[in-house]
């Protein structure tokens, strides 16, 4: 047992001891708190002002009155078609062919054209031609213009009498008129009471270039000099030449001398006028070419007479169309 004086030694040290142990307990139970002036923000949250609302990022916004187009939806302009002026021929008589050119240029025959028709004033030029071009897919023959055709929109264009007849039903079809021809090949076959476009008969040409009832005769379409009248071998320098700048004849028709040759309906057939109607012929039922009329850019004055005759195979390239239409009404 400790005596007095020990456990009075001893006081100090079990003082301190409890001291640490009552220091401990307290800060094992009470955690520290965080000042009030420290409160945490959360990140995450972010504040947009009301008047600041922002499209969803995909939305683009279109004005009520600009409706976008499907991005496939193409809109163009109705392509204008430069169509040819037409002139009407009024009916009459005339006697055809000749007694003092080539021996197929007669016999000489009275000819009487009963109802009025309208002819185009110039030859097809190369700016309608291409139009059918685009719209039908049809091919332009490439042999021509080896030879002197120039593909300009202002010449004339120079085809195969197949292609000259597709023509003309196209542009009948475009017109909403009634087209002239049905079938192909030798088997095409023209309706002339139809109100479309079509090619002149022979006798029908040879009386317009003659310059209808308003004739006064002469050797070429329009006068007795061919230089002032026609394109050909003497002045053209090789090659077609714009329509239109010749003297025309007297119903107003350019060309009909040169220039372009310009197909016919007709078969061709040497001995066609000893056989040939009286009234509004159209040639021999059948043959193996059809008719070309007017002399061409290479040929000589001779072949520019309006009595002059000439053929080719319908699919020769090289022919001009001048257009006519039956007057029906």
């Amino acid at each position: 047992m400790l005596s007095l004086s020990q456990i009075i030694k001893s006081l100090p040290a079990l003082l301190l001891l409890l001291f640490v142990g009552a220091c401990s307990v307290s800060e094992e139970a009470s955690p520290v708190a965080a000042p009030a002036e420290q409160s945490p923000v959360t990140p995450t949250v972010t504040t947009v002002p009301a008047t600041e609302t922002s499209p969803p990022p995909t939305a683009t916004a279109v004005p009520a009155t600009e409706t976008p187009l499907p991005p496939t939806a193409t809109i163009e302009p109705t392509p204008h078609v430069p169509m040819p002026e037409m002139v009407m021929v009024k009916p009459g008589s005339y006697d055809m062919g000749s007694d003092e050119g080539h021996w197929f240029e007669g016999p000489v025959h009275t000819v009487r054209i009963t109802g009025p028709f309208y002819i185009s004033k110039t030859e097809v030029t190369w700016a309608l031609y291409d139009r059918f071009v685009a719209e039908t897919g049809r091919s332009k023959a490439t042999s021509n213009k080896e030879w002197g055709v120039i593909w300009e929109p202002n010449y004339p264009a120079a085809v195969s009498w197949d292609d000259a007849i597709a023509f003309a039903n196209w542009l009948s079809n475009r017109e909403g008129l009634t087209p002239v021809y049905s079938g192909k090949g030798r088997a095409t076959e023209a309706d002339f009471a139809a109100d479309g476009y079509r090619l002149p008969t022979e006798a029908e040409w040879e009386y317009a270039a003659r310059g209808g009832p308003l004739s006064q005769g002469t050797l070429y379409a329009g006068g007795d000099e061919a230089d002032v009248v026609a394109w050909y071998g003497d002045n053209s320098g090789g090659t077609t030449q714009p329509v239109g700048l010749k003297e025309p004849n007297e119903l107003g028709l350019y060309d009909m001398s040169g220039n372009a040759w310009e197909w016919c309906w007709d078969w061709f057939d040497v001995n066609a006028y000893g056989a040939s109607a009286a009234e509004d012929p159209a040639g021999p039922d059948k043959g193996t070419d059809r008719v070309r009329r007017s002399g061409a850019w290479a040929e000589s004055s001779d072949t520019l007479r309006v009595t002059y005759r000439s053929a080719d195979t319908p699919s020769m390239p090289f022919g001009g169309i001048r257009l006519v239409r039956t007057a029906t009404d």
